[in-house]
């Protein structure tokens, strides 16, 4: 008889959010007996997880805090879909090559894409991502900029009016952008103050470069951003409809990348 493989601890939360977003709201008891786990090991989970500003508990049942007006934490966020992402970023990569000053913003997707620009130490970056800007201090760059403001910790990304004035102080030539989701021609994000930064960013992009994976096009999200057509590229993965990639593709160049 074959034993069951037993779960990390990161493993196993990552499981009970991934189970929650699947069933909307489930309960404790539902918890314990499909992960397996005794009830206070399953109550050590769901501590982290609410103290994360992941999930909330009411009565018994268990559902995601967040929604339409929020979003997972970026750790959380960059441990989905990481092949999808890898190749949109390593795709993303090779457009920003060709340019000296890139921004980055705080998708986790414009994170993996850091990775694969094959020369970093001739690029000025501009970032208002603390870990963006964590992994490209840690490589060679020509320049590094952080802009400061006020951080949002489930983005892990500075916003507010301090960063928007750098924004209007500088130029970009290129910037890799991310969205919680694209519905109906335009972007959107479930913060306020992310969605005013990056609209008024990507007006001052000269290339701005959506990274996206497909499900982005599936999720529904409260401040608009932008239209999909400001941007000079979209890049999204393979999982992309036949149907999505004709309404897209009328509305920018769409790069789909081939895992």
């Amino acid at each position: 008889m074959m034993m069951a493989v037993k779960q990390t601890q990161e493993e196993r939360q990552t499981g009970i959010i991934e189970l929650i977003i699947e069933r909307g709201t489930t309960r404790v008891e539902e918890l314990s007996e499909h992960f397996d786990v005794s009830a206070m090991t399953l109550y050590r989970d769901l501590a982290a997880l609410e103290a994360r500003h992941i999930i909330t508990r009411n009565k018994g049942a268990v559902s995601l805090l967040v929604s339409s007006i929020s979003e997972t934490p970026f750790e959380f966020r960059l441990g989905q879909e990481q092949d999808a992402k890898s190749t949109v970023g390593k795709v993303a990569a090779k457009i920003v090559d060709s340019y000296s000053t890139i921004f980055v913003d705080d998708s986790t997707t414009a994170y993996y894409a850091i990775d694969h620009i094959a020369d970093p130490g001739a690029k000025a970056f501009i970032t208002n991502s603390l870990a963006a800007a964590s992994k490209i201090s840690q490589g060679e760059h020509k320049s590094l900029t952080v802009l400061g403001g006020r951080h949002v910790r489930q983005l892990d990304a500075m916003f507010g009016p301090s960063a928007s004035r750098t924004v209007r102080e500088l130029a970009f030539e290129t910037g890799i952008f991310g969205a919680a989701s694209i519905k109906d021609g335009s972007i959107f994000h479930p913060y306020s103050d992310a969605a005013s930064f990056k609209s008024e960013l990507i007006k001052r992009v000269n290339v701005p470069i959506l990274l996206a994976t497909a499900s982005k096009l599936d999720r529904v999200a409260l401040h608009r951003i932008t239209n999909v057509a400001d941007f000079t590229y979209l890049v999204i993965d393979d999982s992309i409809t036949e149907a999505a990639l004709s309404e897209l593709s009328i509305q920018t160049n769409v790069i789909v990348a081939d895992r």
